[in-house]
């Protein structure tokens, strides 16, 4: 039994040959001549209607999916322009996909269920071993589409994600799915057989202040806190009006000192973006957030978010409990890339060395990421995530 793993990567200015390039390159490392499936990552930079049936040119009739981002990880460089392709082939480890298209967010949970339902149809009744997807990441709130995969999977079963993205535009972005370049829609796969996952999920920021309670809150708006409008938690530390915090300099405000919502059970916060400060002083946030639960403005810096890295990348090498892995997979948040800046590749580097050098390592910026997150002493429950990092090793 064995696995074949190639990673293909261009950065040509013409969309058609990045993208012939980098399926080639992955192509290369894989002697079989079935491979099993493909994951392509993006930037805005390339027209996906012209790049998706170049790679095909080259893949013939590989299962596909992927999505756009807003920069690429790769083991010896991190771009924000350019074009990846990952290739899988092997007979230990399978693959289902599926898509569901027009998400309508007055019913998002009923599309994750669809979503689960499809992958499942053309994945059979072999064994299960994780769910990763990929959705539209400028949705308000993807919270309910996770619960919706999870009415067929459990909530204790790992299921992995990214929000596709692009480069802080928060305008324009894609889901690939097979031929199909998708907006407004989710694509993901079922990994199953033999396979082996091993995930790390931390994301480095820490509390400032004493805990305010969340009063009154819904999905993911956050009415009251404390007794006050839930902007005055923002109003008190950084001394603005309200229609300060309304403006679009509170994006630069909300990446550096996201919400942390304190999680019964958990090791750190789950964080949440604070998107939007409404008149009426309420605070929409990129998830669902618990009514009654404890929440801070949130502080990070360069230095805990390499040490974030590198302390997921450590719980994932555990969690394969002395496997060696095929190849790693990182899912990051945009934000920290934005605050890491021209540093960022040494969080990279700190984990290739965590894995050894020559391990396969593929990973996307993301607007909003999906993982097991501790909640309880022997379970993780899987979570939209914001401003975090995470790693899955697959072996």
């Amino acid at each position: 039994m064995s696995t074949q793993i190639g990673i293909g990567f261009s950065q040509k200015i013409d969309t058609e040959a990045a993208a012939v390039a980098a399926a080639s390159q992955s192509k290369s490392y894989i002697s079989n001549e079935k491979i099993d499936i493909a994951l392509i990552f993006s930037t805005i930079h390339y027209d996906p209607r012209l790049a998706i049936p170049a790679i095909q040119t080259v893949l013939y009739e590989t299962k596909m999916i992927g999505c756009s981002t807003a920069g690429i990880i790769l083991s010896s460089s991190m771009e924000t322009r350019g074009i990846a392709v990952l290739t899988i082939s092997s007979d230990e480890i399978l693959f289902g996909i599926g898509s569901v298209g027009n998400l309508d967010k007055k019913n998002i949970q009923r599309y994750g269920y669809l979503l689960e339902k499809d992958a499942l149809a053309k994945f059979g009744g072999h064994s299960r071993q994780g769910f990763l997807f990929f959705v539209d990441g400028y949705l308000e709130n993807n919270s309910p589409l996770l619960k919706g995969i999870q009415e067929i999977f459990g909530n204790v079963f790992p299921i992995l994600g990214a929000g596709s993205c692009d480069d802080f535009h928060y305008s324009d972005n894609f889901q690939i799915f097979q031929d199909q370049v998708l907006t407004n829609a989710a694509t993901g796969m079922i990994i199953g057989g033999h396979a082996n996952i091993g995930i790390g999920c931390h994301h480095g920021w820490r509390p400032l202040g004493k805990p305010r309670i969340i009063d009154k809150a819904e999905g993911n708006i956050i009415n009251t806190i404390s007794g006050k409008k839930a902007a005055s938690l923002y109003q008190e530390y950084f001394d603005k009006e309200p229609k300060s915090l309304q403006s679009d300099r509170f994006d630069q405000i909300s990446i550096l000192y996201p919400l942390g919502i304190f999680v019964k059970g958990s090791h750190e916060y789950l964080l949440r973006n604070a998107v939007q400060i409404r008149e009426d002083g309420s605070i929409v946030c990129q998830g669902d957030v618990p009514m009654g639960a404890e929440v801070h403005i949130m502080i990070g810096n360069k230095e805990s978010c390499k040490q974030a890295a590198i302390r997921a990348a450590e719980d994932a090498k555990k969690n394969l409990l002395g496997k060696q892995p095929k190849l790693i997979m990182i899912f990051e948040s945009m934000a920290r890339l934005k605050l890491l800046g021209r540093v960022a590749f040494e969080e990279i580097e700190n984990i290739t060395e965590i894995f050894g050098k020559k391990v396969p390592l593929i990973g996307m910026y993301a607007n909003g990421e999906f993982s097991p997150f501790q909640t309880i002493e022997k379970f993780k429950i899987p979570y939209l995530l914001n401003e975090s990092i995470v790693i899955v090793a697959i072996s």
